[in-house]
């Protein structure tokens, strides 16, 4: 019941961070610097899979991965599904850096959930015509929004505070 509560300020926030950076910010620079390329995002809401999704939701970093990880390693005669692997795993290391420097601690759950990413976008990749986008779409924002956020927030804090909540004292300390 928990990851309920926390589901729908956490989708608020989420969407107000997204908003305010990735739209607001970035073409405020983008005006600023005269930056004629503007295209920071597409249409990531209406993704008709995982992989669509992470293609469109952040185009400067997406864009950056492919030119500096993904065509380097193909060039080097990696498979294109290795490339794709080994890419994705990048970004991962990544996105474990931006949550180990925002909670000062290593727990690996941002690289975690990165990482459950690649079976999920395998599994939508083998049933692609059995499900259609729009249905990819919503079982996306269920599990995204009511259960990945929350759970992930969850997950950080439970980590980062377990010293806490398991002392003589604390909320989880058996008695």
């Amino acid at each position: 019941m928990a990851v309920l509560g926390v589901a729908v300020p956490c989708a608020y926030i989420w969407l107000t961070i997204f908003f305010g950076l990735f739209h607001a910010w970035t073409n405020f620079w983008g005006e600023i610097t005269r930056f004629a390329d503007r295209r920071f995002y597409s249409d990531w809401w209406n993704a008709g899979n995982l992989a669509e999704y992470w293609r469109k939701w952040n185009y400067p970093i997406h864009n950056w991965l492919v030119r500096h990880v993904y065509f380097p390693l193909i060039r080097r005669g990696f498979s294109d599904s290795l490339s794709r692997l080994l890419t994705f795993t990048v970004s991962a290391i990544f996105h474990e850096y931006i949550i180990t420097g925002i909670f000062r601690a290593v727990n690996m759950i941002g690289f975690g959930a990165m990482i459950a990413n690649i079976p999920l976008m395998q599994a939508q990749t083998v049933l692609q015509g059995q499900i259609s986008r729009n249905s990819n779409n919503l079982l996306f924002w269920f599990f995204y929004t009511i259960i990945g956020q929350p759970f992930g927030i969850m997950s950080v804090y439970y980590a980062n505070n377990r010293h806490i909540l398991f002392e003589k004292g604390g909320p989880l300390h058996p008695q």
